[in-house]
């Protein structure tokens, strides 16, 4: 399953015992053992560890949850919610994987390319058939 690699030496964390309450913002990455509430935007990869509680809407470039996050989320990339994660929200990413046991509430909107006969494009099939029928009128 996808995991974004956290940079040691940009990344940030909230300890078990501190809440912090307010907006959160920068560059790096985050790891929340404790919990925030309030806003949280960064562009690195914030990881919501086991018992970490996220209780804000979150803009990151990837998310991991094993935790507990309710708000809805805006990542650039991935979206990862592990055995353990809960997510209560909207979700709108590139990508979102939901790993089994892991629970989720909410919508998710994803911006992919679909191949044409998904997409609602006309196939030479359903042109055909068009085609066909219009004749029969």
């Amino acid at each position: 399953m996808f995991r974004a690699p956290m940079k040691q030496e940009t990344r940030a964390s909230i300890g078990r015992t501190t809440r912090v309450v307010g907006r959160l913002t920068g560059d790096g990455d985050l790891l929340v053992e404790g919990k925030v509430e309030g806003e949280l935007s960064l562009r690195g990869h914030v990881e919501v560890a086991e018992g970490g509680v996220v209780t804000a809407p979150v803009d990151a470039g990837d998310l991991t949850v094993d935790g507990t996050v309710d708000g809805d989320v805006v990542a650039r990339g991935a979206v990862v919610l592990r055995p353990t994660g809960t997510l209560r929200g909207a979700i709108r990413a590139s990508r979102v994987a939901v790993e089994e046991g892991a629970r989720f509430t909410g919508r998710i909107e994803m911006d992919v390319e679909l191949p044409a006969e998904l997409a609602g494009a006309p196939t030479a099939a359903t042109t055909e058939t068009r085609r066909a029928s219009s004749k029969r009128g």
